[in-house]
């Protein structure tokens, strides 16, 4: 055989075809692939558009809790705060327990949870306020603390 002959094991005439799929649903499969990887992810749409919250009442409760609270019943309250917070008329909630941070005279961790939501009016507000979910949780719930304090304010600033 002659050093510029391949082996016919090793040659053809007729091209390969190394993609299995027809070569315009080919192209049409990575320009859908390109486009996909180039949609962002709904964490990206959320950071990348800050959501405005001046001009809006802010409802921070803060539910200090019974001593003789069982685990069971600080499940079943957590579970009545989420409920609580999923009334439609709240634009935006927060559900939160005490930080592990250092204590300092002016840090508070005695309460067991607290709540932020926000409102776009203060009809919306008053919804909420008189809304079945809101007061059946206050009747439901309300033997399972020992104080509650509630902060409404209205917003001027948000960065």
């Amino acid at each position: 055989m002659k050093n510029n002959q391949m082996s016919s094991k090793f040659y053809t005439s007729k091209p390969m075809n190394v993609f299995p799929l027809p070569s315009h649903i080919f192209i049409v499969s990575l320009i859908l692939a390109g486009l996909a990887a180039c949609q962002p992810t709904v964490e990206q749409t959320e950071t990348q558009t800050p959501e405005t919250t001046t001009n809006m009442l802010q409802h921070t409760v803060y539910f200090y809790l019974n001593d003789d609270v069982t685990p069971e019943e600080q499940e079943q309250f957590e579970s009545g705060l989420k409920k609580l917070l999923a009334i439609d008329e709240i634009h935006k909630a927060e559900l939160g327990v005490p930080a592990q941070t250092p204590e300092r005279d002016v840090t508070d961790h005695s309460f067991g949870y607290s709540i932020f939501a926000w409102f776009e009016t203060m009809e919306d507000y008053e919804i909420y306020a008189e809304h079945p979910v809101h007061m059946e949780f206050i009747e439901k719930y309300s033997d399972l603390w020992s104080e509650v304090r509630v902060y409404d304010s209205d917003l001027i600033e948000v960065r």
